[in-house]
């Protein structure tokens, strides 16, 4: 029998809390060691979390001939947190919270509320895209990010953030727009202590072209240049760099128009990601039947009280809504299928996916530069 639990010591959510702990703030849950000892040894007084979305330890190993700079320093590898995607890996991080805790599961969730499947962070519903639901936000989703945290006990801002689109300008080139969110980091990390650094790349290309294209080898390169120059322009500061999940290449399995599985389903759609969908299913015989015919080579099958029991979301005082967001059944990837329900992306503009439990998606390298200086 496979088991999901998430780990206690080793995960996303240990390295926002070594982060709260090292600017005097009490943490919520175990701390990340090898970062703890990192921390208390620097001499640094400021902290720049550096994060580039999909570079997990798979994607640094096959492309590190484009990363020279960030393949040389030393690595410590932990774990990104169940589902290793965005939504839910960004989030526990950047508050120290299990996804159970903060309820951000993935990147599509049900909200019982309005009978609705929406986009997590827009609140964006997929089956009606002109209708948004942005008044529950902090209703169903009440959190405090780490920089806020250390900001309270500080009595003063001395932490803050960026993210690389809000940066962005679309009449500039890809690496104009690069060099845009490294000079917006350098210019924060002057008057802060902490700055947490967020770019999409390398996912947001690697979704669209998969992991081996020369695009991505090209901003992968850029990347680690402008990292280089921003470490060294900044001697002071002690720079973690992290990712949220993996990436793999991957193929799209289209149910809409199945109509064998579409009969086993109380409701149509899929929520949560295509690589860890769950759904609200009526006829689990007939379900079951489907998944040992077709699905089985690709996706393990969970109920939600095996994914709650095992602890796969993680651990502490559930979000209140938090059992309303998934179904009954979930579909965990082991293989290179992605399901869609018809209303996810299209078949030729999807080559790269995550969320899935392979070690691909799911193992992180955490880098350290400045240390030694």
């Amino acid at each position: 029998m496979n088991k999901f639990t998430l780990p206690k010591k080793t995960t996303l959510t240990n390295v926002g809390n070594s982060l709260l702990k090292f600017f005097g703030v009490t943490p919520f849950h175990d701390t990340f060691e090898p970062l703890d000892k990192i921390l208390k040894k620097s001499k640094k007084k400021k902290v720049c979390l550096v994060l580039f979305d999909a570079l997990g330890k798979y994607i640094i190993e096959k492309h590190k001939d484009v990363i020279p700079y960030i393949y040389s320093r030393k690595h410590i590898e932990f774990d990104s947190v169940y589902p290793p995607t965005t939504v839910c890996a960004t989030t526990t991080l950047t508050t120290a919270k299990y996804p159970i805790e903060t309820g951000y599961l993935g990147w599509n969730q049900y909200f019982e509320k309005y009978d609705d499947f929406c986009d997590t962070f827009s609140m964006r519903s997929k089956i009606y895209p002109n209708t948004f639901h942005p008044e529950a936000r902090e209703e169903i989703f009440p959190i405090t990010y780490i920089w806020e945290l250390m900001n309270k006990e500080a009595n003063e801002e001395i932490a803050t953030f960026t993210q690389s689109f809000q940066t962005f300008d679309p009449l500039l080139s890809e690496e104009e727009n690069l060099k845009n969110h490294f000079k917006k980091t350098n210019q924060l990390l002057k008057n802060h202590k902490f700055v947490y650094s967020y770019c999409t790349e390398p996912d947001h290309s690697m979704h669209e072209l998969g992991t081996n294209d020369q695009k991505i080898k090209d901003i992968l390169s850029i990347l680690d240049f402008e990292l280089k120059r921003l470490v060294n322009m900044n001697l002071d500061t002690l720079f973690v760099l992290v990712a949220d999940h993996g990436m793999v290449d991957i193929e799209q399995y289209f149910y809409n128009d199945n109509k064998e599985f579409l009969t086993t389903l109380e409701k149509p759609y899929l929520t949560i990601e295509g690589r860890f969908a769950t759904f609200f299913v009526k006829n689990k015989e007939k379900f079951i039947e489907f998944y040992n015919k077709n699905l089985k080579d690709n996706f393990i099958i969970k109920t939600k009280e095996e994914i709650i029991k095992e602890h796969t979301f993680g651990y502490g005082t559930p979000n209140k809504y938090f059992e309303t967001f998934f179904g009954n059944y979930f579909l965990l990837a082991k293989g290179n299928l992605s399901i869609n329900d018809g209303l996810g992306p299209s078949k030729d503009d999807f080559k790269g996916n995550h969320a899935g439990i392979t070690k691909k998606e799911t193992k992180l390298y955490m880098t350290i530069f400045n240390d030694k200086i």
